[in-house]
């Protein structure tokens, strides 16, 4: 009797062993969709040591999990739970959103944006609910109960407590040795804390060099006010110029009123990084020295006798009482003039309204003024963007499921009809142009697939990303003829790179010494490389910049949007 009393004990045990390790291996295989992709690939590719080094690492990460399951401690084992469940579900909602594993460059992405955790979690409401699935799913299998071992066995455990830590350290030694790469296809439970690890010591102890004055002299304004509005995730090939369309009917109306450069390329595929490389004046010849070093454009201005004025549509979305975004620092702050923070109380659809009657207000002013002014515009969650009422374009979002491509291009339609079409004919009404030049543009795409991130990739980001309009409005004869003449040259070819100069030359700077800094302005002829940037700028994690290829002449519209026949691939007659 008392031998089938400790038989069946012990089948018991080796149940509960064998369902705790099966639920162990299962969460960890639903969670590293990438774990075989890349051994296969150094098979064929005969890398044989590369191979081996990727299997030990893994054996390294699965025995680390094993024994942070199997602890005999109910606290240590739930600290472990947490941990490991906690980076399994970040790297796993991550890799959901963007189909690839996170990297440091994507941490500093994220570090700059933190701002826009709220409306990102709404937009990615899907992947962020199977990620707290995960997490709940991770720490339940992890902090489970399992057998009490034997005496000897409890004394190990005891000793390898802190085990599970030594993937961590050992993944974060690959990502440092490998200049921020090295962990793609390692584990989750482990991978993401390495990498964040590493970005957050290269974030703190990176030392951003001391930022130049501006010494040249300006030889006279070309015009009174200067305008630089920034939209938000804008695409290009979003704005419908035929005349009529039910799209940007508004701006089709304003054409004859407007020279347009056509689709063109911005500096970077995230808001952070675009609008600091234009604020910063960033040239493509010496990206990351320009963009920590060159002056700001505030100091030009003020230098050229403009009063300095910043007006943020999305500073209500902020925390804190500076309301800084986009690298601005309380030092930069204090170069401006009037900064305009639009108030928490008005409602979404009614930011860009408001930024228009600031910007009315300021233009009236007798004293020369340069505007830099951001748009909410099309910010996701698309469906905030606009008025219930506003759906013209149906099903939307709201009304459909996440990974429906037309509601997803619905959505966004109706905030660019309501945010940007609507906003813009109603600025061009409000805004005298006989002594003021706005110049127009977004401050990146939009990739408007469900399966892939919109904007702010990193590796292998699409063009999409960083296809946005670009367009100049002014009834100043003069500024207008010069501006129409570098549209026809720049068309096809227009960049983010040639605003800050072309900026330099309106507030009245002398060419030689803008041409001795900077690329060519809109008034010249264009660089003709097409490229844009995505992830770090500044060196805070690699000295390398990522460069990404657009073709401006290619039709990038999705097939779900193709009901569009846009005629922006033709050079309009009235520009």
């Amino acid at each position: 009797m008392r031998l089938d009393r400790a038989s069946h004990t012990s089948r018991v045990a080796k149940a509960i062993i064998a369902l705790k390790l099966c639920s162990v291996l299962a969460f960890v295989a639903v969670t590293n969709p990438n774990a075989l992709t890349w051994p296969s690939q150094y098979i064929e590719q005969g890398r044989w040591l590369t191979l081996a080094v990727y299997l030990g690492l893994w054996a390294c990460a699965l025995i680390a999990i094993l024994i942070a399951a199997f602890q005999v401690n109910p606290w240590v084992r739930s600290f472990w739970a947490v941990i490991i469940a906690l980076s399994s579900a970040a790297g796993f909602a991550f890799y959901l959103v963007s189909g690839v594993e996170i990297s440091m460059f994507d941490i500093a992405s994220l570090w700059a944006a933190r701002h826009e955790v709220g409306r990102a979690l709404e937009f990615y409401g899907s992947a962020m609910a199977w990620s707290a699935l995960v997490f709940l799913f991770g720490f339940i299998v992890i902090a489970a109960p399992s057998v009490n071992p034997g005496a000897h066995l409890r004394r190990l455990w005891r000793y390898l407590a802190w085990a599970p830590a030594f993937p961590i350290v050992l993944f974060a030694a690959v990502i440092y040795a490998k200049d921020g790469g090295g962990h793609y296809g390692m584990s989750m439970q482990f991978a993401p804390l390495s990498v964040a690890a590493i970005s957050g010591a290269r974030l703190a102890t990176k030392a951003m060099p001391t930022r130049e004055r501006v010494t040249w002299s300006a030889d006279g304004r070309k015009i009174r006010h200067v305008v630089l509005l920034v939209d938000e995730s804008v695409r290009g090939d979003y704005i419908d110029w035929r005349p009529g369309n039910p799209y940007t009917p508004d701006i089709a109306s304003l054409k004859d009123r407007i020279v347009n450069f056509g689709h063109a390329v911005s500096g970077g595929n995230c808001s952070s990084y675009s609008n600091a490389m234009l604020r910063f004046g960033a040239t493509r010849r010496d990206l990351m020295n320009s963009a920590a070093r060159n002056p700001t454009v505030w100091d030009y201005a003020k230098t050229a006798g403009f009063r300095t004025v910043m007006i943020d549509s999305q500073a209500a979305f902020l925390r804190g009482p500076a309301k800084l975004q986009n690298f601005m620092t309380p030092e930069e702050k204090r170069e401006i003039d009037s900064f305009n923070a639009i108030e928490e109380t008005i409602a979404p659809p009614d930011l860009d309204d408001r930024l228009v009657d600031i910007l009315a207000e300021k233009l009236k002013s007798e004293q020369p003024t340069f505007v830099y002014a951001i748009k909410n515009g099309a910010h996701f969650p698309y469906d905030r963007g606009y008025p219930s009422t506003q759906r013209i374009f149906q099903p939307t979002m709201s009304e459909s499921a996440r990974d429906n491509d037309p509601a997803l291009i619905n959505s966004y339609r109706n905030a660019v009809r309501w945010s940007v079409d609507r906003v813009l004919k109603r600025l061009a009404n409000s805004v005298p142009l006989d002594n003021t030049l706005i110049i127009y543009t977004s401050d990146h795409g939009q990739n408007l697939s469900s399966t892939a991130l919109s904007h702010c990739s990193v590796k292998n980001a699409d063009p999409r990303e960083a296809l946005v309009p670009l367009f100049a409005m002014t009834d100043e004869p003069r500024l207008r003829e010069r501006l129409s003449a570098g549209a026809m040259t720049n068309w096809g070819y227009a960049s983010h790179f040639s605003i800050a100069p072309t900026l330099l030359d309106v507030f009245g700077f002398k060419p030689q010494d803008i041409a001795s800094k900077y690329g060519p302005s809109l008034f010249e002829k264009p660089d003709p490389e097409t490229e844009f940037t995505s992830g770090d700028i500044f060196g805070l994690i690699s000295e390398k910049i990522h460069w990404n290829k657009i073709d401006l002449s290619k039709r990038y519209l999705e097939q779900a949007a193709e009901t569009t026949v846009s005629d922006s691939s033709a050079l309009p007659k009235n520009r």
